[in-house]
This record gives structure tokens, sequence and C-alpha cells, in this order.
């Protein structure tokens, strides 16, 4: 009997540790061979010439509702203008707003649904704290030390400016499209798009326009990740949503020398806590499940067992991720408390305490989920819970990694850069595409950059600045894409 029992135990196991090997093997290479790229016969000097001009408009958008200096928008129009004639002869123009302007070039082909190629050539404003910190003045454009310096070089003026040549050297050279190309450059990406972008998809829904497919700004080129370990490039083919909710606390309040049981800010400050402690549940499954796919082959031996066979690891998996900062937004809406306001006197106990909790949705989780989660957790009639201001940017949807415009844009990618690996991934933060969602239903975000991880920071912050080499090659890159996606 003792034998028999060790018999089914040794083939219970033997069966088991099939079953993940098995599995393990079966996880598929996604990654492709790099190919030939031939370079652009253009002017790369007057190329990085032109760049540092546009560098010197300060085209800032600031806080929503903020006075532009809308002067700065108009002559940065007339400078590209004025610098990319054949552009502005030859492709069908009209501006949304007198600031956006969308240029159509035709297809010899109409019935192929045209792409999109996009940018935002509005910044953001320049810290006053910090004007010392920069090397180079932030609007000089200076070229130095194999950068080009200035707010707007990496986010967004780079994809502006590059595709602006890169449509300049194709119309010299007599290319002609068979699937129609559009390029629009948005004036208020950094206030949230809506007098740009939406405008324009708005338009292509009215005009039934459907899209192949669009691209934006999103993710580079790194020079080496946690997750590979080498060379990556980043391809958001998602974004997380946006929401704000406000909670108010109300009591009678009265003076500090004699405080009751209940005070509001207690009260507010067991809320939040209750959030904290209570965070969304974990999933690992579109956009993130799509980038460990890519991955998941390259992993050492005991990591690609474990997922591999996720249906007995993926709690484990998720536990681990969690308990990363830098991982767990991947895998969850996460929760912030960011301002808090209460009192007018040190001696005064406030009637009212508010405060405001901003969450970043995972696809999947709505408006409508976060709420009632918050209201659950909470679990207090007397807290009221609102939305904070107009700011209310749903999660997008998970664009496929199978199709043949992601199968080009990885293979484009792999010319450029060659010895690399490209990888799908959740943005974290929002861009001009999300409002083109009902118009295709495969937006990727990529912007050929390559650049250190630890330069993330300067997007947005102090001594901005994109490698001279990175900005002519990707006249290069673009030149490359669309002869792919439109021959």
């Amino acid at each position: 009997m003792f034998k028999k029992i060790l018999l089914v135990l040794l083939g219970a196991f033997l069966t088991l540790a099939t079953i993940l090997l098995v599995n393990t093997f079966r996880l598929s290479n996604t990654q492709i061979e790099p190919g030939t790229l031939s370079q652009a016969d253009w002017d790369r000097e007057a190329m990085i010439n032109r760049f540092s001009r546009a560098l010197q408009y300060k085209t800032i958008s600031g806080d929503a509702g903020d006075v532009r200096d809308t002067t700065e928008f108009y002559a940065f129009l007339d400078f590209i203008n004025d610098e990319f004639p054949l552009t502005h002869e030859r492709l069908e123009i009209q501006l949304f707003n007198d600031l956006t302007p969308l240029y159509y070039w035709q297809g010899s082909d109409p019935s192929l649904d045209p792409i999109l190629l996009m940018g935002h050539y509005d910044v953001v404003p320049i810290d006053s704290t910090d004007i010392d910190g920069w090397t180079y003045e932030p609007f000089s454009g200076a070229v130095a030390d194999g950068y080009i310096w200035g707010r707007g070089a990496l986010d967004n003026k780079f994809n502006v400016m590059s595709l602006l040549e890169t449509k300049e050297y194709l119309l010299s050279v007599d290319y002609r499209p068979r699937r129609s190309i559009y390029f629009m450059y948005g004036h208020d990406e950094e206030i949230g798009g809506n007098d740009g972008a939406e405008v324009v998809a708005r338009y292509f829904q009215d005009q039934n326009i459907r899209l192949h497919y669009l691209l934006d700004e999103g993710g580079v080129v790194l020079d080496q990740t946690d997750l590979t370990g080498t060379k990556t490039a980043m391809i958001g083919i998602a974004e997380k949503g946006y929401l704000s909710l406000e909670l108010i606390a109300r009591t009678r309040g009265g003076h500090s020398s004699a405080p009751p049981n209940e005070l509001s800010i207690l009260k507010l400050s067991e809320a939040i806590q209750k959030l904290v402690q209570n965070q969304f549940p974990a999933r690992l499954d579109g956009s993130t499940e799509k980038m460990f796919d890519a991955v998941a082959n390259m992993l050492p031996f005991g990591n690609r067992v474990a997922y591999a066979n996720r249906w007995a690891s993926e709690g484990f998996i998720l536990r681990m991720m969690t308990a990363d900062k830098d991982v767990a937004p991947m895998v969850r809406t996460t929760i912030a408390p960011t301002m808090l306001r209460a009192g007018v006197k040190d001696n005064v106990l406030p009637n009212e305490a508010r405060a405001i909790v901003n969450f970043r949705l995972l696809p999947g989780d709505t408006f409508e989920t976060v709420q009632d989660h918050v209201r659950r957790v909470i679990n207090d009639e007397s807290i009221t819970i609102r939305e904070y201001q107009t700011i209310m940017v749903p999660a997008s949807r998970v664009s496929p990694v199978t199709s043949s415009s992601y199968l080009k844009l990885q293979q484009a990618i792999m010319d450029r850069f060659q010895d690399l690996v490209v990888v799908p991934y959740l943005v974290s933060g929002a861009t001009d595409s999300r409002h083109f969602t009902n118009i295709t239903e495969q937006i990727y975000r990529f912007t050929p950059i390559e650049m250190d991880i630890g330069d993330m920071a300067i997007i947005h912050g102090t001594n901005e600045r994109i490698r001279i080499d990175s900005y002519t090659g990707a006249i290069d890159f673009y030149a490359h894409l669309i002869r792919m996606s439109t021959e």
C-alpha cells in the first residue's frame, strides 16, 4: 500500500513538473530581427539649426485658465511655414482654433484608411525657483556638448520638428504614398488638448474618417532597463485614466480649548487612512501582461517557470510587483492624497476639512468602479465624496500587438536602433492620442529618442535636452516607417 501511495505521489509530481516545463518552453519569442535602414539624404546641420530655433519660441501652456502669450504660438506657426515650403505648398492644411495645424497628404488609393502621425508644440513653464540650475538658458536652443538644449527638446517639439523635416524630405524626393497620411501638431496638449486634438478628433468623426493607426509621443529607447537588462524600446499601447475626488468632512467646530470627540480633521484623516490601507486589487492583464509576454522567454529560468504557470503563481507574482513602488502602478489603480485644506486659526476647530485624492485608473477600471470602491472603503455617510474639477480621463483601450501596424512599427524600431528589445507597456501619463479612441483601435505611443533611464527626470524638468544624434536620426526612422506604412 505504501509503495502504491509513493507511486501515485511520484506520478502526480512528474505530471505537475511536465505541465510546468511544457508551459515554460511554450513561451514564444516576440522579438524580430533587425533589417537595413537607408539614411535620408538631408542636410543634418540645417536640421539641427531649425530645431534650435524652434526651441526659442516660448509656446508655454501653464495651468488651465491661465492667459497665454499666443503671439509666440503664431510666430512659431509662421516659422514652420517659412522653413518647410514644400510641405506648405503641396499638402492640404487646416487650422483648428487658429493654432493646431492638420496636414493632409493624399495617397493614391482612397480605399485605404489613412494614418495619423502627431505631436504637440506647446511646452510646460520653467520652474522659476530653479532657473539657475539650467546649464544653458531654457529657451536658448543651445547646441553644445553633444546635445540640443531647451524646453520642449524632449516634450514635444522633437516630434513636431522631426516629422516636419521628414515630410519635407519625402516631398523633395517626390515620394508618393499609396495610403494617405495626416500630421497633427497640437497647441494645448499640456493642458488637456481640448481646443486642439479633441477638436481634430471630432472633425474626423464628423467626416466619417477612420484611421488605420495613430502614432503619438510616448515611450523611448532606454539604454538599459531592469526588465530586460539591455537596450529597450518601449511602445505605449494603453494609457491609464485620471480622476480626482474631493473628500469633505464637516463637524460643529468650536474653540480648541474644549475639543469634542468628533473633529473634522480627525474624520478626514481616518477616511484617507482607510483608502491608503485598502488599495485597489492588483491585476496582471492588458498592456502589462503583454509587456511581460514580450520578455518572458528572456527571464531567468525560475522566473520563466513562474510566469508561464500563472494559474499557480499569479498571487505570488502580484505580491512581488505591488511591493515595489515603481512597479505597483503597472498592475493596479493608484491612490494618492495630494491636497489638504482645513482651519483658519491655530485655536479654532475647523467646521470643515477637505482633501483631494488623485487616482490613476488601470484599463478595466472606470470612474464608477473607483467611486464605488472609495465609498465602500470609507463607509461613512458623513463624508461627502464628489468629483474634483473637470479633468476626468477614462483609461484607454489596449491596442493590439499582433496587428500589421504594430509589427511594422516594431520592425522600423529594430531597423533604426538594431541591437535592442521592443516591449509594449502601459503609459502612466496622458497624451493627445486619448481623444482619438473612437477613430481607431490602433493607437501607439513612441518617440524615436535614445536616452539613459536616469535622464527621464529632465522631461518637464531642469536642463531638458536631446542628444544630437537622436534628433538627426529621427528623420531616418520616420521616413522608413512612413514608407513601410503607406506603400
